[in-house]
């Protein structure tokens, strides 16, 4: 299936999304911190791990799964379904985030220019793309 979805708009959403998680994370990280912190710094890397990974996955595979768009979707106007148009599953939106990482550094954008398909490498390995929800 071919993804009638520009890397413009792509782009367009994740920054919509990157401010929203940022201000998730850091809010959820804050609350943690000051319950947990019993008045003194927390340094540990683990911490810095542990507490926005779950968050961003969370934020996203909620988003894909029982929506099927994240804000910066909506407001782009374009949705990630399966080839039969239904909601994705929560294992190709696991396979879809951690790939994403790749796709940040721009090897995955560049794999949809050159693909038949128009669709980066995330979705290309977790079988979803993305369709204009434009009339």
């Amino acid at each position: 299936m071919e993804s009638n979805v520009s890397l413009v708009r792509r782009l367009g959403s994740m920054s919509y999304d990157l401010f929203l998680v940022f201000s998730l994370v850091f809010f959820v990280s804050g609350i943690v911190i000051i319950i947990i912190s019993n008045k003194q710094a927390i340094t540990s890397p683990i911490f810095f791990f542990l507490c926005p990974l779950p968050l961003t996955y969370g934020y996203f595979a909620l988003s894909w799964v029982k929506g099927k768009q994240t804000l910066g979707m909506k407001a782009w106007k374009f949705e990630i379904v399966q080839s039969n148009g239904t909601h994705i599953t929560y294992s190709q939106s696991l396979i879809r985030f951690f790939l994403a990482s790749i796709s940040l550094v721009g090897i995955g954008f560049v794999f949809q220019l050159f693909n038949k398909h128009k669709i980066p490498l995330h979705d290309y390995y977790s079988k979803t793309y993305l369709t204009s929800t434009i009339k």
